[in-house]
């Protein structure tokens, strides 16, 4: 580390915080921070940053003789940018620089209502905020340092499958972002934010204020609630509370993640420079930096290439790391059996369903069957231990408007029976019809307790029809079920042969 100050007879009147690595005779000159800081500057009075610039960088290059420069963090509309270039080109010194965008919501311009309202359009973010509060008691807290562990275990989960560049649950790293969540009163604030369902924090908010500027650092939350959209409702959320607070920048930070082009009002650029002293060996690590700066840029603007890398490459980082392990040995074989089965399913696939109705007359009456109880995503959260691994789906069929039914003995996934009233959904052949008359479609019955389901339901819904689907070559249910009064109401057939699918419906949904 060498931090340099520059006096002023006593008075200091500059700070340039750097750090260096010498590797033989060549010198690497960075700002402190590099790799985990996304902005650095140079700290000065305006009126002396041409002088001090000038003083600071002569005398590292006349000291150390071969140096290069790779300086991080530089905002475009900042002076010290400006004055650094001024200052290369009048030494005629050769340099590279490379920008990532910085998108930004300038708070004191925008109406806030408007700017809220049409965001809220942006994949349904209003509807899965209102089915989320439907279904338990949500509510966003200004949190602190004691949640951080779980903030690491929520970033953890959400990022153990993919390859995370971050850092931000390293080991070294986690005792340095928990010391700044403990930092006092003071221009620079660390504040984090969670969104709580039923006491669980499901989403959290990383961040910093300083200032009049809000910096969103890193935002998280539970890949179980994703269909909710917990990490938007909570920046949602934040952009309010900045607002009233008086920030006047919310600021998102660098980089091309869709997000946050969706929240921007504005656009800054975050630069790297890199330069070097004029001896052969310093441009010749200049050369190299900027070849490796170019290649960096030119992927993160291709999100394909950032996507491929973060979730493929991420993928089989998990395989590998895991494989032999006994406690994710399981993952990792479903995320090869993820993989693998979509692919065979591209050469050739027949799926056959028939989808079976009763009339509601035809339905008897069972005074017993109301010992059902409606799944909550509440009993959810509180019976996680039974739930398992299915919370995810358990999450996405309530947004998709079913209603989960259970008997309170047999509290598990596999026992728990659907109904919607809405749609007919069949997620293996990937068909999903909209109801035109007043029917209900049920899920994971079984044949020895579907006539008491049907009566439980016949209770619960003003349904005139009640459907199931069965696979067609399930013949001893079929025999059952037609022994129990249920008429075929339409066949679905999905063949796929290399790539090419197509659904044969019979009868025809048109006809």
């Amino acid at each position: 580390m060498e931090i340099i100050a520059v006096f002023d007879c006593t008075e200091i009147i500059a700070f340039f915080p750097f750090l260096y690595d010498k590797n033989g005779l060549l010198y690497k000159y960075s700002f402190i921070g590099f790799g985990h800081a996304n902005y650095m500057d140079i700290i000065s009075y305006e009126h002396s940053l041409e002088y001090v610039l000038e003083l600071v960088i002569d005398s590292i290059v006349a000291e150390r003789k071969n140096v290069v420069f790779h300086l991080h963090g530089l905002l475009e509309s900042s002076l010290s940018h400006g004055t650094l270039e001024v200052y290369l080109r009048k030494r005629k010194i050769a340099y590279s620089t490379h920008r990532v965008i910085t998108p930004y919501i300038n708070l004191e311009k925008i109406k806030m209502e408007e700017y809220i309202k049409k965001r809220q359009k942006l994949h349904r973010l209003d509807r899965r905020e209102k089915r989320i509060r439907e279904n338990g008691d949500v509510e966003v807290l200004l949190t602190g340092p004691d949640s951080m562990e779980t903030i690491f275990n929520l970033h953890d989960k959400r990022w153990k499958k993919k390859h995370d560049t971050s850092g931000f649950t390293n080991k070294k790293e986690r005792n340095f972002y928990q010391s700044l969540a403990q930092l006092p009163e003071g221009p620079l604030k660390t504040e984090i934010d969670g969104l709580f369902m039923d006491g669980k924090m499901i989403a959290f908010n990383y961040g910093y204020k300083c200032r009049g500027r809000y910096i969103s650092y890193v935002l998280g939350f539970d890949d179980d609630f994703e269909v909710f959209s917990p990490g938007r409702i909570l920046e949602k959320e934040k952009i309010l509370q900045c607002s009233k607070n008086g920030i006047n920048i919310f600021d998102l930070s660098i980089g091309y993640e869709t997000y946050k082009f969706e929240w921007n009002t504005d656009l800054d650029y975050t630069r790297k420079i890199v330069f070097s002293s004029k001896t052969p060996l310093a441009q010749l690590a200049r050369f190299y930096l900027t070849l490796k700066e170019s290649s960096i840029s030119h992927i993160k603007r291709h999100q394909k290439l950032v996507l491929f890398k973060r979730n493929k490459i991420g993928k089989l980082l998990y395989i590998l790391k895991n494989i032999f392990k006994k406690s994710e040995s399981v993952g990792a074989k479903e995320v090869i059996k993820a993989f693998i089965h979509p692919k065979l399913k591209r050469l050739y696939e027949w799926k056959h369903y028939t989808i079976y109705e009763i009339a509601r007359k035809d339905v008897p009456d069972n005074s017993e069957t109301n010992h059902y109880l409606e799944l909550t995503i509440k009993d959810s959260v509180k019976n996680f231990d039974s739930i398992g691994y299915h919370m995810r789906d358990v999450c996405t069929k309530i947004y998709g408007a079913y209603k989960g039914y259970y008997l309170p003995d047999q509290f598990t996934f596999e026992k728990i029976f659907w109904t919607n009233e809405k749609v007919i959904r069949i997620d293996d052949i990937s068909y999903l019809k909209d109801f035109r008359k007043s029917s209900v479609f049920i899920e994971n019955w079984r044949l020895d307790n579907l006539i008491d389901i049907c009566s439980f339901v016949k209770q619960k819904s003003k349904a005139n029809k009640f459907l199931i689907s069965v696979k067609t070559k399930s013949t001893k249910e079929i025999r059952q079920l037609e022994k129990l009064g249920f008429t075929i109401n339409k066949e679905i057939a999905k063949r796929t042969i290399f790539g090419f699918s197509k659904t044969i419906l019979i009868p025809d949904d048109h006809s």
